[in-house]
């Protein structure tokens, strides 16, 4: 005997998977279903017998004294007083755009007047939103590898039928790989790179000034014997205490910013944990947000514009999101390459030198030379062998990527050409620094294709064709 309650409630409609597209359907009036008569509704005969008083009159006399008194009533009505204020659509729709223009002239001007508040609390939401912001980014990127896994491995290889149960597999198996992949990373990488940062300092602290000024003068009359290196010494002893001057204010001017540096670090720590958390949940329900999303732009858009609104929508996403993770891919190529490629030439830290080159390489163009720098620099001072033969690596190895690997992977993920490019660089690098220079590439690329969109649109309006 099984209870009520324990019963499977089986769904009649087909269980829906989450690479299921989205369909919007559109019906007219005459489709909607006919209405349900009920037992106090009159029956078809009850209708049939109920009669028009005025038609179904006996005689004609009858029905001219319902015409005389309908046409009397036009006349009295006729005749009434006009109302003083009568709704005109016209002035109203006027009425009302007038009233929306103020608002937002008003508020334009608040958030003028009031720009430092304004900039304080739009902080304070980015600040409470980047779990959100994060987890939405990571859900993005390890979507298609759920997707992947979802029809590649479970569907066509291991004929698994059940939508529900496919996604929970690929889900965890999805996450089990990245979480692997960064507890590697940490538990590795950083340590390496960390003892090759410690190993170095202790070279440096155990050289003098003198050593390692005679080491540079010594390279450079290698390379030009006829230069005078006479005030050399002199130039590079006041550089270096101007250096450690510097050095020093800035270490006890830093000393009270310790602890909300600590509180930060403690701070994104949680925030990472919270996208993970919640990113998981986004991959899991993606169809029933796009669903929401698609039917929120329906509900506010007309049909045509709210279709546009979507596919621009998916295009700017998929420009935005897929030169982000194409160069994440190049990007963490180049650096494995790096690091073969020193492991075999016997070079000293190639852990360190790897991850400096493939960090920077994200940054496009201007990237590999801001990752060039530092090993040329580090090199010098050891060896200037290592350093000329570094920068022959690098340069090949860049050339590789630029010819090669980068149009292999991204192909033109931007659509974009150079000068706009080298433009998104330099104006995300002056507002936001680093993060700016690697988004501004992206960023440019969708601006760039909605203004081509508009463009195009205008033209085709006027009838005007530009080639």
């Amino acid at each position: 005997m099984r209870f009520g309650f324990f019963k499977k409630h089986r769904n009649k409609k087909e269980e829906k998977g989450h690479r299921d597209p989205i369909i919007v359907r559109f019906y007219k009036a005459s489709d909607e279903p006919a209405l349900v008569s009920t037992s106090e509704s009159p029956d078809a005969s009850d209708v049939a017998d109920i009669k028009d008083p005025v038609t179904s009159g006996s005689s004609a006399g009858e029905k001219v004294c319902a015409s005389d008194n309908s046409a009397a009533g036009d006349a009295a009505s006729s005749a009434a007083p006009k109302r003083r204020f009568e709704r005109n659509p016209k002035y109203f729709s006027i009425s009302v755009y007038s009233l929306i223009t103020i608002l937002i002239a008003l508020i334009l001007a608040l958030i003028i007047f009031n720009i430092a508040s304004v900039l304080s609390i739009a902080g304070n939401l980015l600040s409470v939103l980047a779990p959100f912001i994060g987890a939405g980014l990571l859900a993005f990127i390890v979507s298609p590898l759920v997707n992947f896994f979802d029809e590649r491995f479970l569907e066509k290889l291991l004929h698994i039928k059940k939508p529900g149960l496919r996604k929970a597999i690929s889900v965890i198996l999805v996450f089990a790989i990245v979480l692997g992949l960064l507890a590697l990373a940490i538990t590795i990488l950083i340590p390496q790179v960390i003892g090759s940062l410690k190993e170095l300092l202790g070279k440096f602290s155990g050289m003098n000034l003198q050593t390692m000024t005679g080491t540079v003068k010594g390279w450079i009359s290698g390379i030009a014997p006829s230069l005078d290196l006479s005030e050399f010494d002199t130039w590079a002893a006041d550089t270096i205490a101007s250096l450690t001057e510097k050095l020093g204010t800035f270490l006890s001017d830093s000393i009270p910013s310790l602890l909300s540096a600590s509180y930060s670090v403690i701070k994104g720590l949680i925030n990472f944990l919270l996208a993970i958390a919640i990113s998981i949940y986004m991959v899991c329900d993606k169809r029933r947000i796009a669903r929401a999303s698609t039917a929120l732009t329906y509900s506010i858009l007309p049909a045509k514009r709210a279709a546009t609104f979507i596919s621009t929508a998916r295009e700017c996403g998929q420009i935005f999101f897929g030169f982000i993770i194409g160069k994440t891919i190049d990007s963490l190529i180049i650096g494995i390459i790096t690091f073969i490629v020193l492991t075999i030439g016997g070079f000293p830290y190639p852990v360190l030198m790897s991850v400096i080159v493939g960090v920077t390489n994200m940054i496009p163009f201007f990237g590999p030379f801001i990752g060039a720098v530092p090993g040329i620099l580090l090199y010098l001072c050891l060896d200037p062998v290592y350093a000329f033969a570094f920068a022959i690596i690098i340069l090949a190895i860049q050339q590789f990527d630029g010819w090669v690997l980068g149009p292999l992977i991204l192909g033109d993920s931007t659509g974009v050409s150079p000068l706009w490019v080298i433009f998104g660089i330099t104006v995300g690098g002056a507002y936001f620094g680093v993060v700016g220079m690697f988004l501004g590439v992206p960023v440019t690329a969708v601006v760039v294709y909605l203004a081509r969109r508009i463009v195009a649109k205008r033209l085709a309006k006027k009838k005007v064709e530009v080639s």
